[in-house]
């Protein structure tokens, strides 16, 4: 016949059968390297293109072999993508920036002797003079 069981003995045994077996550790085996690979060089200066590259090759590894690092991967391509637009943003507001100086854009002749004072950074400019 089946023993019949006090209740703080039924509760204790279902807290350790709910219980995990013990603490899993990362297996950093099954990390995929690209993902770190490209994280890494997403956060770096000149890197943003590797990032993107190798975080999607990353994923596309990860996706065929259910390795881990899927997260580093997806945080390595949002930032070399990310770092990117920077880049070209920053390149478009130069070739404007450029093309306004150039075109007398601050009412300065192009290749006057104002504009060499104002290229110099107005170093010898005296205001009360003019």
């Amino acid at each position: 016949m089946a023993e019949k069981k006090s209740e703080p003995q039924a509760v204790a045994e279902e807290v350790v059968a709910a219980a995990p077996a013990g603490n899993k550790k990362f297996d950093w085996a099954s990390l995929n390297t690209l993902s770190v690979v490209s994280l890494a060089s997403a956060v770096s200066v000149v890197g943003a293109l590797v990032a993107v590259i190798t975080g999607h090759i990353a994923l596309k590894q990860i996706k065929q072999t259910a390795e881990a690092g899927r997260a580093l991967a997806l945080t390595g391509v949002v930032l070399g993508y990310i770092h990117l637009a920077g880049w070209i943003l920053f390149g478009i507001l130069g070739v404007i920036a450029q093309v306004f100086l150039f075109s007398g854009g601050f009412g300065l002749d192009h290749m006057g002797p104002d504009f060499y004072e104002f290229e110099r950074g107005m170093g010898g400019m005296h205001f009360g003079d003019r």
